[in-house]
């Protein structure tokens, strides 16, 4: 059986995706970051076997937005392109997941 890891399955449905604050706190890509990294070390913590789905994304993103070689995380090259809107790059994180998910870093070198 090859099940789709919780963690994506929570990030893309439609409900996590539009109550986003009902789920987190607020609408804000830097409580979402530390969301995931809650998540990520709960999986640590109690010894549970999920893919990263986020391996990769930090050095997509850089290329997705062109930047210089960076140490800036993911959370952060989106925040400062939606103009350090937190909400905004919510939406925008979204969308970015969506196109990395289809085309991860290795086939954009």
């Amino acid at each position: 059986m090859n099940e789709k890891p919780k963690l994506k399955q929570l990030l893309e449905s439609e409900n996590f995706r539009i109550r986003t604050a009902m789920f987190i706190g607020e609408k804000r890509i830097s409580t979402l970051k530390s969301f995931f990294d809650g998540i990520y070390y709960s999986f640590d913590v109690y010894n549970i076997k999920e893919e990263n789905i986020f391996l990769g994304l930090n050095e997509w993103t850089v290329k997705y937005y062109n930047q210089k070689e960076t140490s800036a995380a993911w959370k952060d090259i989106i925040l400062k392109e939606c103009g350090n809107d937190e909400e905004k790059a919510v939406d925008e994180f979204f969308r970015v997941y969506d196109k990395f998910k289809e085309k991860p870093v290795t086939n954009t070198i």
